[in-house]
């Protein structure tokens, strides 16, 4: 049985039966979406393929007629300067702006849990509505006596078996585990963690859901290496589609299958991670400009043809006639265009002269906020002008504190 829609964020989620419209409204407004059609064959049912898609976002164009294809299996990174439409695209698609295939359920990380008094446990394991709708609906059905409504259970039971209904709790704990919560962290209320924290759980939310379609928009921000590493072997293996955006290299060459390059108000599609991608991209660039350069010197030397020789002898006349058409045709058929660095910001800092060693240093230094433990007590290092220090360690062991 194939899951119901369910279009929904986290820090909104709806049911399957719930209107769109009410949900989709806070997530983003002043859009107007268009699209020739959204294919929804039996053979792509699990794909999102919409042709000519435009949008535009407070008069602003951001795509124009450019065709989204996504297909399950596929992990996508969406690519392009700041401000270029990234996130707005993501943002339409969760809102149902763009109408994918009512087979299809999504789930969009956005922002974090609400500050609520459910557990973390709690947050994450309730936030799958389609488990709660399904056990609804068999209880309605039990009462039932007939082939109908035995058939329906026989598809309900096996739908919950797909979701790991009895085990629900465990698979939420070993996800909250994952992104660094403790097993009392896991019962400590929502209201009490900060916004980071809560940004957790709505990722934990999102991965527990196991939609067909999973929006991510800068999903490693909040987490330190350990849960990014674990975060990364997750994704992995997500069946259905990743949509993830992300400024994280390494992020995403260890979990994208593909690369989405959102340009000139088209989409761009490359195989492979994101090395592959710029390997692929460095290529097709200096083809670009190879194929530019050579109907540049074309055109020059047809002009130039045609400027010497366009009123002269009647044959080079008719030459430079020959020639002035074959330019005409170039430019009605389309020219190559120059390829274009997209931009690029350049930091200058002074000089400040040398300082003698040590800069920086610490003696026996230890620190703790009053009634808490101790961050960290014995402290001796010293750091000069050419030291070059990661500081690294979990959420809450006092890297921020120390700087």
């Amino acid at each position: 049985m194939g899951k119901k829609s369910q279009k929904q964020s986290a820090s909104n989620p709806t049911s399957p039966t719930e209107p769109l419209e009410e949900e989709a409204q806070p997530i983003i407004t002043n859009v107007s979406v268009s699209h020739a059609k959204a294919t929804a064959d039996e053979a792509n049912w699990r794909s999102v393929i919409i042709d000519q898609l435009s949008i535009t976002f407070h008069g602003r164009e951001i795509l124009a007629d450019a065709d989204l294809k996504l297909h399950a299996g596929n992990r996508y990174g969406l690519l392009g300067p700041n401000g270029c439409g990234k996130s707005t695209l993501m943002k339409c698609i969760a809102a149902g702006e763009i109408h994918v295939n009512s087979a299809i359920d999504l789930y969009y990380v956005d922002k974090e849990a609400p500050a609520s008094e459910q557990s973390a446990l709690e947050a994450v394991v309730s936030v799958d509505r389609e488990k709660e709708n399904l056990e609804k609906e068999a209880d309605a059905l039990a009462m039932e006596d007939s082939s109908e409504a035995a058939d329906r259970l026989t598809e309900i039971y096996a739908r919950l078996d797909e979701l790991d209904a009895d085990t629900a709790e465990m698979r939420a704990g070993r996800i909250l585990g994952g992104l660094g919560f403790t097993k009392a962290m896991q019962e400590k209320r929502c209201k009490d963690y900060s916004g980071g924290w809560r940004m957790r759980i709505a990722l934990a939310q999102g991965l527990f859901i196991n939609p067909t379609l999973l929006l991510l928009d800068e999903p490693s921000n909040h987490l330190d290496i350990e849960a990014v590493v674990w975060l990364e072997e997750y994704l992995k293996t997500f069946q259905g589609i990743l949509l993830v955006i992300s400024h994280a290299q390494d992020f995403l060459n260890n979990v994208c299958t593909n690369i989405i390059r959102l340009h000139k108000k088209k989409l761009q599609y490359y195989k492979g991670n994101y090395d592959t991608y710029v390997q692929t991209r460095v290529e097709q660039e200096e083809h670009q400009m190879k194929r530019f350069q050579w109907e540049q010197d074309q055109i020059k030397g047809m002009k130039e043809y045609i400027a010497r020789f366009g009123h002269g002898h009647a044959k080079l006349a008719r030459q430079a006639q020959s020639k002035e058409k074959t330019l005409a045709k170039m430019t009605e058929a389309g020219l190559q265009e120059k390829v274009e660095n997209e931009r690029t910001v350049t930091f200058t800092f002074p000089d400040p002269g040398k300082l003698a060693p040590p800069v920086l240093q610490f003696l026996n230094v230890g620190f703790n906020y009053p009634g808490g433990p101790k961050l960290y007590k014995n402290l001796n290092f010293g750091i000069d002008l050419d030291s070059r220090i990661a500081l690294v360690g979990p959420n809450g062991a006092g890297k921020t504190t120390l700087q």
